[in-house]
């Protein structure tokens, strides 16, 4: 009767949040994350918890209760199940977390796809797929790869993107390497790794795998991922 006095049914947690001045009643989302694993799910947030299920990661969920618990947060999710806080981001943070995955697996496949050629022929105003130019090769492996456009020659490629400093520590997988005139380079490359680079040398070497050596340092890279 003071249920419908009220207004209507109690969530079932409303007599818990009463006796439990551990819990704080709290409206906030959140995305259940472990890597890529699975979350766990509990009775409880305290001692005597038994595991209840799992959800998946990038579960996003309304939390309704919060509790501290040996220095942990825990937090209630539907169905009075309760989640490790440590097991969860904000949605801003898991936003970061995707972008960045995304961001790996199109590196990944520019990387791919510029090892693959390696042992074509050079041929000067040559792209793809048979034999490349310099350029001509970076244009083949952005567009075949990842569906990404990049202009045609060294000059405009080198106005794409951001500037990233020219540094094994700073350098990332399908950045592109230039060498001569910043502003008018006469040659570039694609960075796979490891202090590595693919490039469409010239007619005598073709499209080869080389590493950054002091003797043939880039003046600049450029960052188009």
């Amino acid at each position: 009767m003071l249920a419908a006095w009220l207004g209507g049914a109690q969530p079932a947690y409303a007599a818990t949040d009463r006796q439990d001045s551990n819990i704080t009643i709290v409206k906030k989302t959140r995305v259940a994350y472990n890597k890529g694993n699975k979350v766990n799910t509990w009775t409880t947030y305290g001692a005597g918890k038994k595991l209840v299920g799992q959800v998946k990661s990038g579960y996003k969920f309304t939390a309704t209760g919060q509790a501290q618990y040996k220095g942990r947060a825990w937090y209630r999710i539907k169905d009075n199940k309760w989640i490790l806080g440590t097991n969860t981001v904000t949605t801003k943070k898991y936003a970061s977390i995707k972008a960045k995955a995304a961001k790996a697996a199109k590196q990944k496949k520019v990387v791919a796809l510029a090892n693959a050629q390696v042992g074509k022929a050079y041929v000067w105003g040559a792209t793809g797929p048979s034999s490349f130019d310099c350029s001509g090769l970076v244009q083949w492996v952005y567009k075949t790869a990842i569906g990404q456009t990049v202009s045609r020659t060294t000059y405009t490629q080198v106005k794409e993107g951001v500037a990233v400093p020219v540094s094994t520590a700073s350098l990332q997988p399908g950045d592109l390497l230039f060498w001569g005139d910043v502003a008018a380079p006469y040659h570039v490359a694609i960075y796979v790794g490891n202090g590595q680079y693919v490039s469409a040398a010239d007619e005598q070497q073709g499209v080869i795998l080389a590493t950054i050596s002091s003797y043939f340092w880039p003046t600049t890279a450029r960052r188009i991922l």
